[in-house]
């Protein structure tokens, strides 16, 4: 799933990943935290695309499963920051950008 599809993205792939809220993306290069989700420090993979209802995780010694409510609350409030931080960011390439 590519992170310019969708307006709210967040991925993390165990080595790399995205945060996506709009026009601003955020490359990720280490594990992003996820504040107030119950045991965030071993959570593995990330997958969250809420316009597609996705919302999982893979716990380091476990399989995919669905997110908590707390993972979700907490995957929002990383993304709704996006547009308020100073982190640095680059523009994702829109479908219409990527076709030229």
């Amino acid at each position: 799933m590519s992170i310019a599809l969708y307006r709210l993205r967040l991925y993390w792939d165990g080595r790399r990943g995205a945060a996506r809220n709009g026009d601003d993306t955020l490359i990720l290069f280490e594990t992003p935290r996820l504040p107030g989700a119950q045991r965030a420090d071993e959570l593995a993979e990330i997958d969250y695309a809420p316009e597609v209802d996705v919302a999982q995780v893979r716990e380091r010694e476990g399989d995919w499963r669905e997110m908590t409510p707390d993972e979700v609350a907490a995957a929002e409030a990383l993304l709704a920051s996006l547009s308020r931080s100073g982190w640095a960011r680059e523009r994702a390439a829109l479908p219409s950008e990527r076709a030229s």
